[in-house]
């Protein structure tokens, strides 16, 4: 007899072991490790029209991947023919199209499908799923694999309901509309404008660069591979040579992010050289130069950001913006300047999931459990809602390598769970709230020394100055960490 408690019956092809939300790299993973498995019940539902998450959305102009490209690709599917150290968007969203073709996960995937509500019923052990059409979903275990680089975050300033130009998100690139020889606003400076803004200057009769703070910045070391260099990527052993020493470098860069140390010094050392470099105006150079230590918000890789300053049509605004009115921006200087468009590149919401309503064991929803301040389990599992995993959950950012290795570890973690409450034949488990706790008690504490805690806005941080969005740790000791689960930290019915 299977230790496998039963599936209830398909209807409609309605009822499946696991729902996965979200066709990007982190949903694609998790169907494959389902798959290999032997868990075959399963559906990925996507609110885009096309498989990549960030990766299908971002498609601005420049972007790509600010990890090396062999480090960002999953452990069990290495890819030798990336055409660059720094993979651009359109190869990424390739190849994650090929692994989805690869892995047989494209008969599990349904596009379009926009998930507005999510409750647990803890009667029937089943998460209760609906889609925006109004068709249901019934599945044991509910992965959020959403991210949070997902719902695109627009600035807070009076007036850009009054705007009369063209006005979109870094996020949600508007394809249709051309900057040649116009006059434009870039709100923002951080990872995606600083990719974004040395390829629409030349295009740009005027750009104007909003920065609210300025950011580190350090060379990007970018090659294209020849073709001799991918060849001997064919070769498994040399490319698995590779990854090994990138993820070591990669693990190295963490120790820049401890405050005072030899690795930080190295850090902001290379960041001044790079900015005394490449701008030669001290008034400018000043500007540009953060006021927090090194690492405390992200840490920005490129080459043509600065150098993009030095055009004739290119101007930097570091006085905050008072108000958009119908033509243009109006700064706290009371300057004016008219613009015909303006692009926000100020990141993502990532405070999880808050365009879906969560409701689990108590009646609350997720947003109210968190209350603006995400926590969870090992950055998994949360108190209360039971066979619930999300995947790159609070805490489990990274500022020093590929977030695909947080990814494989979580979903090895929700697979080896999933299998559990099989095992047992039960219908459900939940994180214990006091193990929760005690979990986010601790990592607060670690944080609460180091850089990121000190005094700079970043994602990583809520408006109260708590750290939700980064791991304090090395990649691999957040491995070990999740390695095998601690069931005792959870409650199965």
């Amino acid at each position: 007899m299977s230790n496998t408690p039963p599936v209830p019956e398909q209807a409609d092809g309605e009822t499946y072991r696991a729902v996965i939300l979200g066709a990007g790299v982190s949903g694609l993973c998790m169907g494959r490790t389902l798959r290999k498995a032997g868990i075959t019940s399963f559906l990925i539902i996507e609110k885009s029209g096309g498989i990549g998450g960030t990766w299908w959305n971002n498609t601005y102009p420049g972007a790509e991947c600010d990890v090396r490209s062999h480090l960002y690709s999953y452990s069990f599917d290495l890819n030798p023919d990336w055409s660059q150290v720094y993979a651009p968007q359109p190869e990424i969203r390739e190849y994650l199209v090929r692994f989805a073709t690869k892995f047989d996960l494209l008969p599990h995937i349904r596009l379009n499908a926009i998930l507005t509500s999510a409750r647990f019923d803890p009667e029937q052990g089943f998460w209760l799923l609906r889609l925006e059409n109004g068709e249901q979903l019934k599945a044991n275990f509910f992965i959020c694999s959403a991210g949070p680089l997902s719902e695109p975050r627009y600035p807070d300033i009076p007036g850009m309901d009054t705007y009369e130009g063209r006005l979109f998100h870094s996020a949600r690139w508007d394809r249709d509309y051309s900057l040649d020889g116009k006059r434009v606003a870039v709100i923002g400076t951080a990872a995606s404008a600083v990719q974004i803004i040395p390829r629409i200057a030349p295009l740009a009769a005027r750009l104007y660069v909003c920065q609210r703070s300025p950011n580190w910045v350090i060379p990007r070391l970018n090659h294209v591979y020849a073709p001799w260099e991918k060849a001997l990527f064919r070769l498994k052993p040399v490319i698995k040579a590779n990854r090994f020493l990138l993820y070591w470098l990669h693990e190295m860069n963490r120790l820049s992010f401890n405050p005072g140390g030899f690795m930080a010094r190295i850090g902001r050392g290379l960041a001044e050289w790079h900015l005394r470099r490449q701008v030669t105006d001290p008034r400018l150079r000043e500007t540009l130069r953060p006021s927090y230590p090194f690492g405390c918000k992200r840490v920005l890789l490129s080459n043509d950001y600065y150098p993009t300053f030095m055009r004739s049509n290119v101007e930097l605004i570091d006085t905050p913006i008072q108000q958009i009115n119908r033509t243009g921006i109006l700064t706290c200087d009371g300057q004016r300047r008219e613009v015909d468009a303006i692009i926000c590149a100020t990141g993502f919401n990532v405070k999880h999931m808050l365009s879906v309503e969560i409701q689990g064991l108590q009646g609350d929803t997720l947003n109210e459990a968190w209350a603006g301040e995400p926590k969870a389990y090992q950055g998994v599992t949360v108190a209360s809602f039971p066979n619930l995993f999300i995947l790159l959950g609070p805490n489990t950012g990274q500022g020093h390598t590929s977030a695909i290795l947080f990814i494989e570890t979580q979903v090895s973690y929700a697979l080896k769970c999933i299998q559990e409450v099989a095992r047992q034949r039960k219908r459900f488990l939940s994180v214990k709230p006091e193990a929760m706790n005690r979990y986010n008690e601790e990592l607060q504490r670690t944080l609460s020394t180091t850089v990121w805690a000190a005094g700079c806005r970043s994602w990583y941080k809520t408006e109260s100055g708590k750290i939700i969005g980064i791991y304090p740790g090395f990649s691999f000791q957040y491995a070990k960490q999740l390695r095998e689960p601690r069931f005792e930290d959870y409650v199965m019915c």
